[in-house]
């Protein structure tokens, strides 16, 4: 429904709905631990509101990290972190995810 909206709304508002109709969806994909789906609909989340955006950028590297994308996830926070510098929950996924990348010799 939020994408049918009618072309003479401004897209500002229509991006800002999908934005959060997108991460949430995504929530409840990894709620099922559907991580590929959880992943695609956060990139979609991110690409609509890339600032003040970082629950959708936590999740979609959570999701990397679960399906054991282990470079592309600290590739995805890294960008994160360029929108979302002081968010500790994208900073304390950076360290697991780093962890991660240790423990596997990469």
């Amino acid at each position: 429904m939020a994408l049918g909206r009618p072309a003479w709304e401004p897209s500002g508002l229509v991006r800002e709905e999908v934005s959060g109709l997108y991460a949430n969806r995504a929530q409840a994909h990894m709620a099922l631990q559907q991580w590929p789906e959880g992943a695609v609909d956060t990139e979609c989340s991110v690409e609509m509101k890339k600032v003040g955006n970082a629950k959708a950028w936590w999740r979609r590297g959570k999701c990397l990290l679960e399906m054991g994308r282990l470079e592309e996830a600290r590739d995805w926070i890294a960008q994160s972190l360029e929108f979302e510098a002081n968010e500790q929950d994208l900073l304390g996924l950076k360290k697991e995810i780093d962890a991660a990348l240790l423990k596997k010799g990469r």
